[in-house]
């Protein structure tokens, strides 16, 4: 699941911090970077697409928990990361998400993106009455529609994903955060690698740190694993 975040935190090295933990994960996607509340206020208000706020509390003229308050019905996942234990009772009658105790380290983070996710996830079930059944793509100079029931695996080349469906394979123009992003509503597909997303029912087997789907023995990265097997209705 690809989410779109945000930092907010006036100091510099904190700030850096998490920015270097959101870039080496492959879920996320940095929008914003602020040092104050104020900034992020009037860039959440124009930016809807923001999925994660990483929040300081405190912080000069407004709080991270004003802002907060600020945002009121927001679905915006909100993790508060301080100094400070003292402010975690009012954090959370603000349903955050989750609470970070500064120095932050990169386990913790990473605790902390997988409660986001099982929240947006949750969401997404909750608010999509229908899945996604198809995908039009532009390939070849015209646009194609495909069936994503025909689609067995995709796989990442340079700058573009390489789309196969059966005995077709369509060339697109795009990345695998892009793409994965497109295809969030559709449940059967799944992320198992940096250069590979499946679908589940177009899995033969599964063994050791490799899928086959029609013949392609696809690797399953160590860091996808956990979250593939989850996903499998394993008896």
């Amino acid at each position: 699941m690809l989410m779109n975040c945000m930092i907010v935190d006036d100091e510099d090295i904190s700030r850096k911090v998490v920015e270097h933990f959101v870039e080496k994960t492959d879920s996320l996607t940095l929008k914003h970077l602020c040092d104050n509340a104020i900034d992020a206020i009037n860039i959440l208000k124009k930016d809807k697409s923001v999925d994660i706020l990483f929040l300081d509390v405190e912080m000069p003229e407004m709080t991270g928990l004003e802002l907060v308050a600020a945002l009121k019905s927001t679905s915006i996942c909100i993790v508060l990361i301080t100094s400070k234990m003292e402010y975690a009772v009012e954090a959370f009658e603000y349903n955050v998400t989750d609470y970070i105790i500064k120095p932050i380290n990169y386990p913790r983070f990473l605790k902390a993106v997988a409660r986001v996710e099982e929240q947006l996830q949750g969401q997404s079930q909750s608010g999509n009455d229908t899945e996604l059944s198809a995908l039009f793509v532009k390939t070849d100079y015209k646009i194609v529609k495909i069936e994503l029931e025909e689609v067995s695996y995709i796989e990442a080349l340079s700058d573009y994903v390489i789309i196969y469906c059966g005995d077709k394979k369509y060339v697109v123009h795009s990345t695998m955060k892009g793409i994965e992003k497109k295809l969030a509503p559709a449940k059967n597909f799944l992320r198992v690698h940096r250069s590979y997303i499946v679908n589940k029912q177009h899995i033969e087997s599964i063994q050791d740190l490799y899928v086959e789907i029609g013949g392609k023995s696809i690797p399953i990265g160590r860091s996808y694993k956990n979250n593939f097997i989850k996903n499998l209705n394993i008896l």
